[in-house]
């Protein structure tokens, strides 16, 4: 197929442990399912770029890291690890000018400053998030660009 052209890619940025709803999951069918559910709802699609960020629970993030091999991998220690190395990602997509979309993985309202930072930067964000760990104002913010897991997974 043909190459995507840089401006038109699609930056994806997710809080594995958020999403999870468990930051020390190793359960494999769960974890593949949840990716498999966030990459229907963001409308994923291959040749997007995809940077997955857990903490440093070494069993939790090799499980993560298994689940979805071919993506980048991040992982941060500390109460936000995730988050801030997520959010140091936000502000490289913002300034480069290499995307079009951005899909935010998580309900941290602490992604409240990317979301406004990316917008500012004349790029579409998206967020998808569990909807019982989706922050109010992360909520508000993103309406009509909001997508929800399925309570299922």
């Amino acid at each position: 197929g043909r190459a995507i052209p840089a401006g038109w890619r699609t930056l994806h940025l997710v809080d594995a442990d958020n999403l999870l709803g468990d930051p020390q999951c190793t359960d494999a069918a769960h974890i593949g399912a949840v990716f498999q559910a966030y990459r229907t709802a963001s409308a994923f699609t291959p040749g997007d770029q995809v940077v997955v960020a857990t903490g440093c629970n070494s069993h939790h993030a090799l499980s993560v890291e298994l689940a979805w091999p071919s993506v980048c991998h991040r992982r941060r220690s500390g109460p936000d690890g995730a988050d801030m190395a997520l959010l140091e990602e936000s502000q490289w997509a913002a300034s480069v000018g290499r995307f079009r979309r951005v899909v935010i993985g998580s309900g941290d309202r602490i992604f409240l400053a990317a979301l406004d930072q990316l917008r500012s930067a004349d790029i579409t964000v998206d967020v998808v998030s569990r909807r019982r760990s989706l922050s109010t104002a992360l909520a508000l913010r993103a309406r009509g660009s909001l997508h929800y897991l399925p309570e299922v997974v």
